[in-house]
């Protein structure tokens, strides 16, 4: 089987070296590693120069990221295609677990690993004794979306999902929604549960860079984003999904409406978290989560000092590295 490192960049000068040392690092070598330089106006292209001709790079003026992957799924040979964002870092046994997993479940439409955060501030090291691999995990496609949207975390991130070319070929000619800026991987994911069940390794093999003021840092915007998502893939729900599929599907819109009109209250913009808050009843199929829609828009309108504390927008991970230390994911691979 063929692998393919798929890694979209703008502006990475200052973490693309590192990431591309941890996938020439891997024990087993992907067929081909692809970058697509989205328009970057730093270093990007000079660093990657460096690399040829084991990373082949395809210029491209800034279209977003979106964009960018849509060329680099178009473009990969591969069985399977490795996600990796260019400012994260793969365990040296990152591939070699994604191609077994592959292997041992083709039913599987996408593989994710654990993962570990951590910040600029931090070294990147791994525990190079042989991996312990516990059970995984083969999630049926109304249980991952359950999961998903109530627990990002686990998926939150293309870093650690591989998705076999097929799965993209059968989703269509662009996985990816160009009009979708933030949160372009959740349209994929979402797009993943109507295809098949979803593998899941809680093997922590990828170190997720959290960079404060980043677009995964800011919490409105990202909901903003993601009921976008939501509203985009809604016909194509209703038209595709089975019955209990289609129902976790407006259960998680509603819910996503909600958490988003949570925040903009939060944020003094009252009339668009009524707004939201008044459309989430519309995806609202059972008396629980009428009643949740019901509460928070009878709180919207109280008088400010009758209202509860609405949450923040700012998020705050959890940042910590593994305590099972080694030396340094780092190398001499640039020629």
């Amino acid at each position: 089987m063929k692998i393919t490192v798929a890694i979209a960049v703008y502006n990475g000068a200052a973490t693309l070296r590192t990431t591309l040392e941890s996938v020439l690092s891997q024990t087993v070598s992907p067929h081909e590693i692809l970058v697509v330089n989205d328009g970057s106006t730093d270093e990007t292209s000079l660093i990657l120069k460096l690399y040829k001709p084991q990373v082949t790079v395809v210029e491209q003026e800034n279209k977003g990221l979106s964009a960018a992957r849509n060329v680099l799924c178009k473009r990969a040979q591969g069985d399977l295609i490795a996600f990796l964002d260019a400012d994260d870092v793969w365990h040296p046994q990152y591939l070699q677990t994604q191609q077994d997993l592959f292997k041992s479940h083709p039913t599987a439409v996408a593989f994710f690993t654990g993962h570990t955060n951590f910040t600029a501030d931090q070294d990147i090291r791994w525990c190079h004794d042989d991996l312990h691999v516990p059970n995984v995990e083969l999630i049926e496609p109304a249980n991952f979306l359950k999961r998903y949207t109530t627990a990002t975390g686990p998926f939150a991130s293309p870093s650690y999902c591989c998705v076999p070319k097929s799965t993209l070929q059968a989703i269509g000619k662009e996985p990816f929604d160009n009009t979708v800026r933030v949160c372009d991987d959740a349209y994929l994911f979402y797009l993943l549960a109507l295809k098949g069940p979803i593998l899941y390794c809680p093997t922590r093999l990828v170190a997720y860079r959290f960079t404060p003021g980043s677009l995964s840092s800011n919490r409105l915007r990202n909901l903003d984003a993601g009921v976008r998502v939501f509203e985009l893939l809604e016909e194509r729900y209703k038209t595709s999904a089975d019955k209990r599929l289609l129902g976790e599907f407006q259960v998680a819109f509603a819910s996503k409406r909600r958490e988003y009109a949570k925040l903009l209250m939060g944020v003094g913009k009252s009339e668009d978290a009524q707004r939201q808050l008044c459309r989430s009843l519309k995806h609202s199929v059972n008396p629980e989560a009428i009643c949740k829609g019901l509460a928070l828009l009878l709180l919207s309108h109280m008088p400010a000092r009758l209202q509860p504390t609405w949450p923040s927008a700012a998020v705050r991970p959890s940042v910590t590295m593994s305590s099972n230390v080694a030396e340094s994911a780092a190398g001499g691979h640039v020629s």
